[in-house]
């Protein structure tokens, strides 16, 4: 038997969690074999990563559906919802539960939160947050979270705006160099009891000190997981033995992680400023609003 995973709580909710989530993004990739992705998912839940991430715009949820026609007790399953408004967000959710196969999730997260008026379609009386309360009225959701790639101060408004139970941030090395989220959203979501979920740990493949990278976000203050993209057996027996011994980082740890990071920020600085193609750390560039680009934006919204 595999040595069980370290686990932390899940912020205030009562509920413990792994230090790693299984994020089944990359089991979406048109190249993945759908038994491949379904065995990963069952080697990655006997390896105790027993926290599974999705989305709606991943394609990933049909897999994810597949492993919990029978493993469905043993998971902590969280998804997304794109939509804005109310109607749309439980058209969505419905489509989600489906393809998930379960009559609920434990974690439905508002997904990338980028810019304030996406923040104000979400708090809109008719928008997101309302058909999620709503969902977890009927018990289709236990808890309720918000995700955001580039702006920590956004979020750090949105969990003092409403009782988050938890919040997704990209809290790597480039974001720390970039946007600092560890000084915006990190003091607020402790002081509320916010479950905080680390992304984006390895710089989306960009980071070559693997080890240096999750040992920093994952002793960060408040961080009760790493969320990290896995598309093989190697890569979960690698995460699962890294996650095995996470000790903070020492001094000179540190400055090596830096000295590493550096060069792939002021690369993206260049690539971004050309604007040919894809910057290595995209998401930092992030500033749609979901309710526009669904075309679901709530009509009682107040920008």
């Amino acid at each position: 038997m595999p040595t069980p995973l370290p686990t932390r709580n899940f912020g205030a909710t009562g509920v413990q969690v792994p230090l790693i989530g299984y994020g089944t993004a990359p089991l979406g990739q048109k190249d993945i074999e759908p038994a491949h992705a379904v065995r990963c998912l069952h080697y990655a839940i006997d390896c105790g990563i027993t926290y599974l991430d999705t989305s709606p715009d991943y394609g990933s949820e049909p897999h994810v559906g597949e492993v919990m026609k029978t493993r469905r007790d043993e998971v902590f399953l969280a998804t997304k919802i794109n939509r804005r408004s109310h109607d749309g967000v439980m058209d969505e959710l419905h489509q989600s539960l489906e393809k998930l196969q379960t009559d609920h999730v434990d974690l439905i997260q508002v997904h990338a939160v980028n810019a304030w008026a996406d923040l104000e379609q979400a708090l809109a009386p008719d928008g997101a947050l309302s058909a999620l309360e709503d969902a977890r009225q009927q018990g289709l959701v236990r808890f309720i979270g918000i995700t955001g790639h580039a702006h920590p101060a956004l979020l750090a408004r949105a969990i003092e705006e409403y009782p988050f139970d938890s919040v997704l941030v990209a809290l790597g090395m480039a974001d720390r160099l970039v946007s600092r989220p560890e000084h915006f959203v990190l003091p607020v979501a402790q002081e509320r009891g916010t479950a905080v979920i680390a992304m984006k740990v390895f710089g989306h493949g960009q980071f070559e000190q693997r080890n240096l990278a999750l040992r920093y976000s994952l002793g960060l203050p408040a961080v009760s997981l790493a969320i990290i993209g896995l598309d093989n057996e190697k890569h979960i027996d690698e995460i699962v033995a890294a996650a095995q011994n996470i000790e903070p980082l020492g001094d000179d740890e540190f400055d090596e992680l830096v000295a590493g990071v550096r060069p792939i920020v002021e690369e993206d600085t260049e690539v971004a400023k050309k604007g040919e193609g894809q910057s290595p750390l995209f998401w930092l560039h992030d500033t749609s609003v979901m309710g526009w680009s669904k075309h679901d934006e709530p009509m009682l919204v107040s920008y």
